[in-house]
């Protein structure tokens, strides 16, 4: 019979390197960031100046892949790579792949009026995360007076200014004493919470610690893109109190504030 004899230090060390950080094993994704989806817009088919009042725009999506679906100002996916009947505004295309999903960098498009009312964003404050202190500033040119403003389909206001704004997208609509018509669309007010200044320094003091996320646990978080990749994990364990893991500190509230300001801002590498 064979006799085994355990040091109870060698024990606890065992148990210590089991629980110290039980998260999920993350494989990082590879696939969109070695073939990226890569559009352009199509010169010589859209048509991107239109009379004030009509709605005759239209942008053409050209790109070497060919199996691909497109969106315009976040709506259904087609197939079709064409946008047609078009009033003036910025329009904002994504693509993705039929087969795994990947998407584009958007490729924001501007139609305009020939003759009439032209606005376009004079200036956009972000919000502090947690706030609702953003605003925006529209500026305008060859409308006839007076002009108004529409924020996300509110009530027309004569004033270009819409201040009290949360983190989000908006939608803004001119129209000038003529009835024409002109928009801008996605523009984004953010916390402006950045990655470098304020997520890695949390995450690195926190997470990439010795017997966690430091390279002996995938994934590892010394690796600035490893965070990236695994952004909205991070929110939902910071903001569960999972992570970091019991027996270790825990994140005061305005470090999981952050976190979930930053993701909520797009995960941006900042």
């Amino acid at each position: 019979m064979l006799k085994y004899k355990f040091h109870l230090s060698t024990v606890i060390i065992c148990l210590l390197t089991l629980v110290s950080c039980e998260y999920e094993r993350v494989t990082t994704p590879d696939v969109c960031d070695e073939a990226p989806v890569l559009i352009s817009l199509d010169q010589a088919n859209s048509q991107l100046s239109i009379e004030c009042g009509t709605e005759d725009g239209t942008i053409v999506i050209e790109s070497d892949n060919q199996a691909l679906e497109y969106s315009n100002n976040g709506g259904d996916f087609t197939s079709n790579a064409s946008f047609v009947n078009l009033g003036a505004g910025t329009y904002s295309i994504i693509a993705r792949t039929t087969s795994n999903g990947c998407t584009s960098e958007p490729l924001v498009v501007d139609i305009v009026n020939e003759n009439g009312l032209i606005i376009s964003l004079a200036q956009s404050s972000n919000a502090d995360c947690g706030s609702s202190n953003g605003s925006i500033s529209i500026s305008q040119s060859n409308g006839a007076e007076p002009v108004t403003y529409s924020l996300n389909g509110s009530s027309f206001q004569t004033s270009a200014e819409f201040n009290n704004l949360s983190p989000d997208s908006y939608d803004i609509v001119a129209r000038d004493a003529n009835g024409c018509e002109a928009s801008i669309s996605n523009i984004e007010i953010t916390t402006g919470v950045s990655l470098s200044a304020d997520i890695q320094p949390i995450i690195q003091n926190n997470c990439a610690v010795t017997g966690c996320h430091s390279g002996s646990q995938p994934p590892n978080f010394t690796d600035k893109q490893n965070i990236l990749n695994n952004a909205s994990r991070i929110k939902s364990r910071t903001s569960a109190g999972s992570m970091p893991p019991s027996g270790r500190e825990d994140l005061t509230e305005q470090e999981i504030a952050l976190i979930a300001c930053w993701v909520d801002d797009g995960a941006l590498d900042n």
